[in-house]
């Protein structure tokens, strides 16, 4: 998947969970910077650790 069809998903998610277009701003801003700073690689290894194994 490429990040605009990543950021599109995320878009949609968000608007149906109610966020306002500032948070969403804010949310693709970060979005981009994080695509920005990791490889690919170690995306989905960093997303897990925060969902099941950090407190």
């Amino acid at each position: 998947m490429e990040i605009k069809h990543a950021m599109a998903y995320t878009t949609i998610a968000m608007k149906k969970l109610g966020y306002s277009k500032r948070e969403m701003e804010s949310i693709t801003n970060t979005m981009l910077e994080e695509f920005q700073q990791l490889e690919i690689e170690q995306v989905e290894s960093i997303a897990d650790h925060i969902l099941y194994e950090e407190d």
